[in-house]
C-alpha cells in the first residue's frame, strides 16, 4: 500500500495548497496495489479472481488483469455491502456516496474520507488551468447534495461544529451557506435549510466548502429564474452543472432578454447536450459550451479545453480501458466502445474492471507533461441503454430522436423510450399551449427516422421525473437494459404495461446474449436451437463455463450462487433457459 498511501497524501498537498496537478505515483502501481488488497481483504474479488491465479509481477501483470472478468452495477448490488467492503476499514469510519439509480440499480458506494475530498476537487481542475485559479470564481449547478450528502457526513460535520475543529484530511470539508448580498458565512450541518427571503419560505442561494475549495453550489432544482438570481450575485467567471439545467437556463434568460457577462467558460456533465441546447448557451451566454465526463461511481473523470477536442481522462487516478460492445476484446481508435473504469484510489470498496455502462470513442493519448499521458475519448453518448437500434442495425443518436419531439411537439415536457427494436413510446406532459393535434405528425416524424416496420406509441404521463441524482434521461432504451433491471426500470418509468414481455422470452434473450460474449462462434440475433449441448456442440470450456454465469448475472441483474447451481442440471442451451425462468420466477 505504499503506492496508495503516497497518492493519497499527495491528493491532499494539492486541497490543502489549492493546487491542480497530477499525482507523482505511477498508475500501474496503484493498479496493481489495488487489485492485491482486493483480492486479499474483499470476499467478492477473493472469489471472484480465484480461477485466474495469482497476480504476476512486472511486464505480465497488464495482461493477466485484462483477462479478469468485467463487472457491473447489478452485479456488485447483488453481491450486498458486506461482501464488497474491504475488511481493512468499518463503515461507520466512511463515507456513503449512493450511485445515481439511472439503470434502475442504484447501490451505495462506501469511501474513504480523502477520496472524498479529493474527487469533488478535482472538478476545479478545468477552471483552473483555462480560466482563473480563484475558486470561488467557479460555481455549480447541482443538486444540494453535491456538497453535503449523507447522515453520517451531517453527524460528523455537527459534532465539528460543537467542538470547533477543524476538519482532518480524511473526512469531508463542511459547506457553508452565503446568504444573498452578505459577506458573513455559516455552517450547514445538513441539507441547506430553508431561510425567510421576501416574507416565504425559500432555500438558500448557494453553499460553498470550506478550507482552501471555495467554489459555490448552487441548487441545479430551483427554477431559472431564481438560479440567475443566485448566479448574478454570484458573479462567477466558469459555470459546470448538469445539461439540462444550463440550457433549459439559457433558453429563459434568452426569452427574458438578459444576460451574465461575468460567465466566460461553461461545461455540462452528466447528461448529453442537445443542439438546440448548445444554441442557447451560445446566444445566452456568449461562450461555447464544453463537456466534462462525471460520474457517482469515480466522481470527475475527464474533461475538453475546447471546441472539438477529446476529452482528457484523469489517468492518474483512473485506469480506463474501451472493450468492444459485443465482446471482451479492445476496440480500435474510434470505434465506438464500452468503457471500463477502475478507481485508482479507492481501496475500501474496489471498483475493478468497472462496466460504467457509457459508450464514447478512444482517441490518441494525450500528453499533460513531460513524463505523464492521459488517455482521451471522443463521441461520449451517455448510457448505453439510451442508444436507440431498429430491426434495420442503424444506430440512432439522441438529437434525431429529441429534435423532431422538439420540432413538432412544442409546449411539452417528453422522454422517449425503447421497449423493443420494433417498439417505441413517446411520453409526454403537456404544458400551456399545449396542442393535441400536434402528437400525429410527432410520432409520423419518428416512425420515419426509426425505419419501416418501427411503431411509436404515445403515453401522456402525469410527470417527468428526474433520477434521484437529479440528472434527466429523456431517451431510454429498456431493450438495451439488462433483463432483471428491464422490468423494474419499466415500472419506475410508468411504462410497465407497454413492456409484453413473457419469463421465456427474457429468458432466451438474456441466454443468447450471454453465450455471444462467451462463445465466439454462437450469434444471439439468430434463432435459439436450445437442443445444442454446452460442452459437446459449443465447446463450452470449465473457465468459460464460470464466464458464462459471469455474463448471465449481468444479464439478471443478480448474482448466482451455489444454491442456485446445486439442482440445476445444465446440459443443453434449453437447460440453461429453464434455468433463468426459474431464477426470475424467485
Amino acid at each position: 500500500m505504499h503506492h496508495t498511501e503516497q497518492a493519497l497524501a499527495a491528493a491532499m498537498r494539492e486541497v490543502e495548497e489549492g493546487t491542480i496537478g497530477y499525482l507523482p505515483v505511477s498508475p500501474l502501481e496503484l493498479l496493481r496495489e489495488r487489485v492485491l488488497s482486493a483480492i486479499e481483504h474483499v470476499p467478492f474479488y477473493r472469489e471472484l479472481y480465484a480461477p485466474f491465479g495469482a497476480a504476476p509481477e512486472g511486464a505480465d501483470f497488464l495482461p493477466w488483469f485484462e483477462r479478469l472478468p468485467v463487472v457491473n452495477k447489478s452485479r456488485l448490488q447483488a453481491a450486498g455491502e458486506a461482501r464488497l467492503l474491504s475488511a481493512r476499514y468499518k463503515p461507520s469510519e466512511l463515507i456513503r456516496r449512493p450511485t445515481s439509480g439511472s439503470t434502475g440499480v442504484p447501490f451505495s458506494l462506501l469511501l474513504d474520507g480523502r477520496v472524498f475530498v479529493f474527487r469533488k476537487w478535482r472538478f476545479q481542475r478545468p477552471h483552473h488551468h483555462l480560466v482563473s485559479k480563484v475558486p470561488e470564481k467557479l460555481t455549480y449547478l447541482f443538486p444540494w447534495d453535491f456538497v453535503v450528502r449523507t447522515p453520517q457526513e451531517d453527524r460528523k460535520l455537527a459534532v465539528d461544529s460543537v467542538q470547533g475543529e477543524a476538519p482532518s484530511p480524511r473526512t469531508p470539508p463542511r459547506a457553508e451557506e452565503r446568504e444573498p448580498k452578505a459577506h458573513t458565512t455559516r455552517r450547514s450541518t445538513a441539507l441547506p435549510k430553508k431561510t425567510k427571503r421576501h416574507g416565504t419560505d425559500s432555500p438558500p442561494t448557494a453553499t460553498r466548502t470550506q478550507g482552501s475549495n471555495k467554489a459555490y453550489t448552487v441548487n441545479s432544482m430551483l427554477p431559472p429564474p431564481e438560479l440567475y438570481e443566485a448566479l448574478v450575485e454570484l458573479e462567477p467567471e466558469s459555470l459546470v452543472g448538469f445539461a439540462s439545467v444550463i440550457a433549459a437556463l439559457a433558453r429563459w434568460m434568452e426569452k427574458e432578454s438578459l444576460r451574465l457577462p461575468s460567465i466566460r467558460q461553461v461545461w455540462t456533465t452528466s447528461e448529453v447536450l442537445p443542439l438546440e441546447g448548445a444554441e442557447a448557451i451560445r446566444r445566452a451566454l456568449a461562450c461555447e459550451p464544453l463537456k466534462i465526463y462525471a460520474s457517482n461511481e469515480f466522481g470527475f473523470m475527464a474533461w475538453q479545453a475546447r471546441k472539438d477536442a477529446p476529452l482528457c481522462v484523469e489517468s492518474d487516478r483512473l485506469h480506463l480501458e474501451y472493450l468492444r460492445r459485443d465482446g471482451p476484446e479492445g476496440a480500435r481508435e474510434g470505434e465506438l466502445a464500452r468503457l471500463v473504469v477502475t478507481d485508482l484510489m479507492n481501496d475500501t470498496m474496489p471498483l475493478l474492471r468497472y462496466d460504467i455502462g457509457d459508450v464514447a470513442r478512444p482517441c490518441a493519448p494525450i500528453p499533460v507533461t513531460t513524463t505523464f499521458t492521459c488517455a482521451s475519448l471522443d463521441g461520449l453518448e451517455g448510457k448505453e441503454a439510451d442508444l436507440l437500434q431498429p430491426p434495420d442495425g442503424r444506430s440512432v443518436t439522441t438529437f434525431q430522436v429529441l429534435g423532431a419531439i422538439k420540432d413538432h411537439l412544442p409546449h411539452a415536457q417528453y422522454r422517449f423510450i425503447g421497449l423493443s427494436p420494433e417498439r417505441y413510446v413517446m411520453q409526454y406532459v403537456p404544458g400551456v399551449g399545449f396542442d393535441p393535434a400536434n402528437l400525429a405528425p410527432t410520432t409520423a416524424r419518428l416512425q420515419e427516422i426509426l425505419g419501416e416496420g418501427v411503431e411509436v406509441l404515445t403515453h401522456q404521463a402525469e410527470s417527468i421525473q428526474r433520477e434521484p441524482s437529479g440528472k434527466l434521461r429523456p431517451v431510454v432504451n429498456l431493450d438495451r437494459v439488462a433483463v432483471g433491471v428491464r422490468r423494474r426500470l419499466a415500472e419506475q418509468l410508468g411504462v410497465l404495461h407497454l413492456l409484453g414481455e413473457d419469463a421465456r422470452q427474457m429468458a432466451i434473450a438474456a441466454v443468447g446474449s450471454a453465450l455471444a460474449k462467451v462463445v465466439p462462434t454462437f450469434r444471439a440475433a439468430a434463432p435459439m436451437d436450445e437442443s445444442l449441448e454446452l460442452y459437446a456442440d459449443l465447446a463450452i470450456s470449465s473457465l468459460q463455463f464460470v464466464q458464462l454465469l459471469a455474463a448471465l448475472e449481468k444479464e439478471l441483474g443478480r448474482e448466482i450462487d451455489d444454491e442456485d447451481l446445486l439442482d440445476a442440471e445444465l446440459v443443453t442451451v434449453g437447460d440453461l433457459v429453464r434455468f433463468v425462468v426459474s431464477l426470475s420466477r424467485e
